[in-house]
């Protein structure tokens, strides 16, 4: 069980770092806030017309140079938790729950053989003769 910490930092829109955030079950993250405004992370919604439920997670506005509380990453099965600044909604984030260590690098699948492509049998791409050092020694 791991703890994690999501940066806000400052910009137009500000950034959430790391993002996206990969974490396992049974994890928890907080968020601290580097800018100089307050905000608000919630979940996404899933419509854009939809409200977003400021108090999903968090009771309050993260103040300037202040952290959140914790939240607990308990998810029924592996997922991606899509997030939102409730006062700045341009402001998104992301959190990939579960199997990291299933899959590939970064919880996708990966393409087979060396950097996606076909790798060749033998060293260097040659065929190479059986035995130890392919030659005998007298």
């Amino acid at each position: 069980m791991s703890i994690f910490k999501i940066k806000i930092k400052p910009g137009t829109p500000a950034v959430f770092d790391p993002n996206p955030l990969q974490a396992e079950p049974n994890d928890s993250v907080f968020w601290f806030n580097g800018d100089t405004v307050a905000h608000w992370p919630a979940p996404a919604p899933k419509k854009p017309t939809d409200p977003i439920n400021k108090k999903a997670w968090l009771d309050y506005q993260i103040p300037p140079n202040a952290s959140s509380t914790q939240i607990a990453l308990n998810p029924p099965a592996p997922y991606c938790l899509n997030y939102v600044c409730a006062l700045h909604p341009k402001e998104k984030g992301q959190i990939k729950v579960g199997n990291t260590k299933k899959k590939g690098a970064f919880g996708c699948k990966t393409k087979k053989g060396a950097f996606g492509g076909k790798t060749k049998k033998g060293a260097f791409g040659g065929k190479t003769k059986k035995g130890a050092f392919a030659r005998r020694t007298r």
